[in-house]
């Protein structure tokens, strides 16, 4: 295989994970500007959401194929070389890693990946045994009893998360 192809995918694929990091800032930045300084609090047209998403899709596949390409040359201009640099691929590939650590490491930290939160296991026990809210005393008060409200917001069940945890309270 040529070598502009192979640096097209050696820079390609990291070019993905920074084209959606860089992405991700910069529609943030533009519905901070809408909301500032356009639209503020009022309800916003709905062609934004249109535009928007076209724009967010224009910046993300112009940031990738802008990464593509920059691989491409500079595979063509390494053409001439006698095979691909080691130090090339190493530095593809711990890039690629780096930011797939960073994808993983932020979704444990939010809390998608990983044992779930005590908050979070009263609030799932609660919704199906019907009631209608959830609450917990604070982390630091060392009391572990889960609470469910009814539909007028009173105390209708207390009960220890070492019960839900272990299954016996149902």
């Amino acid at each position: 295989m040529k070598k502009r192809y192979v640096y097209a995918l050696l820079f390609g694929i990291p070019g993905f994970f920074i084209a959606g990091i860089i992405t991700l800032f910069v529609s943030g930045a533009l519905f901070g500007v809408f909301w500032l300084f356009i639209f503020g609090d009022n309800p916003w047209p709905a062609s934004i959401e249109t535009i928007a998403s076209i724009l967010i899709v224009f910046i993300f596949s112009a940031l990738w194929i802008g990464a593509i390409m920059f691989g491409y040359r500079t595979g063509k201009g390494l053409e001439n070389g006698s095979s691909v640099d080691p130090k090339h691929v190493l530095v593809s590939m711990c890039l690629t890693a780096l930011f797939i650590l960073f994808i993983v490491f932020q979704q444990w930290s939010a809390g998608n990946l990983g044992p779930k939160s005590d908050s979070v296991v009263c609030a799932d026990f609660c919704t199906q045994n019907g009631y209608s809210g959830s609450g917990m005393p604070p982390q630091n008060s060392g009391d572990r009893n889960c609470s469910c409200y009814d539909d007028t917001g009173h105390e209708a069940l207390k009960i220890p998360l070492e019960d839900i945890e272990s299954g016996t309270s149902k």
